[in-house]
């Protein structure tokens, strides 16, 4: 694991209230929308998709806020409802890539989160998967970069 720092973005992002269990049924409903809706205003992909979870215990019972974010160009646009363009300001991170399946993932944020208290870091409210390749939840080629926000 690495620690880096995570420059500031603009974002084209769909966000809700959610628990953990529900996050794959959201991606699936979600992300497609999200990209022909930036396409269609005209929203250019700077990066690639990143699940932003803020306030995310690891508690599956307890609701946090899932932003489903694509990095794009600096415009201005008429946005839908549903979604909003925002500026994340850069953090500092502890990352880790993740190569295949992601359908268990628990134990990879586990030993995460063992190693980031083992250095005396503290855990700040946000922790982002950036899907550098995604095929599907359970395949090999999968490469997902995992960023757990530190203080």
């Amino acid at each position: 694991m690495t620690t880096k720092q995570i420059p500031a973005q603009k974002y084209f992002i769909y966000s809700t209230e959610t628990t953990l269990p529900h996050v794959n049924t959201i991606a699936m409903r979600e992300v497609e929308p999200l990209y022909v809706t930036a396409s269609q205003l005209g929203l250019e992909a700077q990066g690639p998709l990143e699940f932003i979870y803020w306030n995310a215990s690891g508690d599956p019972t307890k609701p946090f806020t899932l932003e489903i974010a694509l990095p794009v160009n600096d415009v201005e646009v008429e946005l839908p409802e549903k979604y909003t363009l925002t500026t994340h300001e850069g953090f500092k991170a502890m990352a880790h890539v993740h190569h295949g399946d992601f359908s268990n993932i628990e134990p990879v944020y586990d030993g995460m989160f063992k190693e980031l208290y083992e250095k005396g870091a503290k855990p700040t409210n946000q922790v982002r998967e950036v899907y550098i390749h995604w095929v599907d939840l359970t395949s090999a080629e999968n490469v997902t970069e995992i960023l757990l926000g530190i203080e």
